[in-house]
């Protein structure tokens, strides 16, 4: 499955700092982006519109299933310093093929009005760059660099313990409610099903993931999960909501190997709901018992 991570580097007009994430903002700006640039019948809702494979109806409006939604991309965005917003947009699957218009979005992202608190602020582009660092584009470019895009495989591993930690707040849901502690089994379906709906839709299903994995014999030897609070505001709807979950680590025996390989996908694809804005970012640490 291909992968690419770009990491974008935005100044805003004003030295404003706040500790908030900003995901939810930019998500909003690029889908602006994406509809002035690549909707072909403005003037139309995507649901009277005849042409499947618009950009912005790819990326933004598509239902992919009639349950659960998950979308081909990741945006996650805070302040790194006064006034300088650190965005990493991260796409998988054959997004990805397409990916100097993914670019050329982010670069007509410049110059656009981001709403913070009930002001509007001017962004400007200062640089992207690939996960490596290595720089593909600035304010001063004359041409842009082409990303290196990342090969992700299912690679089933031995592995006795693992320790997970949570980057950015899980929030799973566990009948039907959201989970306070970290339970194992409703995480782990969770992920497959997520991994498994990934690579239906945006990969042609071309990882071997098998029909069985085992969940059943894995066990939570340690805990160090809490509950962290995570609001967003939504411009579009005119609401603000939580998106919290659970930060922390916790430290888990007997995964199977196809499961194994589950989880070194998650690192890059994240867990649980509200992943298009950031939320279930996970770091393996390999341990022994």
């Amino acid at each position: 499955m291909l992968f690419l991570e770009l990491k974008v580097s935005f100044s805003l007009d004003d030295k404003i700092e706040l500790d908030r994430d900003l995901s939810s903002a930019l998500r909003g700006v690029w889908g602006r982006v994406l509809r002035s640039n690549f909707c072909y019948q403005k003037n139309l809702e995507c649901s009277e519109c005849n042409f499947e494979n618009c950009t912005y109806f790819v990326l933004f409006e598509k239902k992919y299933s009639t349950s659960e939604q998950y979308h081909p991309y990741i945006i996650q965005a805070r302040f790194c310093e006064p006034g300088v917003i650190e965005a990493r947009f991260k796409f998988f699957g054959w997004v990805c093929e397409n990916y100097e218009k993914l670019l050329y979005s982010i670069i007509k992202m410049n110059g656009r009005r981001l709403m913070l608190q009930g002001k509007e602020y001017i962004m400007e582009l200062q640089s992207i760059k690939d996960r490596e660092g290595r720089v593909l584009f600035t304010r001063f470019s004359e041409k842009i660099k082409r990303p290196k895009l990342i090969e992700l495989d299912f690679e089933p591993e031995e592995c006795s313990a693992v320790e997970i930690k949570f980057k950015t707040p899980l929030r799973q849901k566990e009948g039907g409610s959201l989970m306070p502690n970290f339970q194992w089994e409703p995480f782990a379906k969770s992920l497959i099903h997520r991994i498994r709906f990934i690579n239906k839709h945006f990969n042609r299903d071309e990882l071997p993931i098998p029909e069985h994995i085992d969940i059943s014999s894995t066990l939570v030897s340690e805990s160090e999960a809490y509950w962290s609070e995570k609001p967003r505001h939504s411009f579009r709807q005119d609401s603000k909501m939580s998106i919290g979950g659970l930060l922390g680590k916790v430290r888990v025996e007997n995964i199977s190997p196809e499961m194994m390989a589950i989880l070194k996908l998650g690192t890059y694809l994240h867990c649980g709901k509200q992943c298009t804005f950031g939320n279930g970012e996970i770091e393996l640490k390999k341990c022994q018992i």
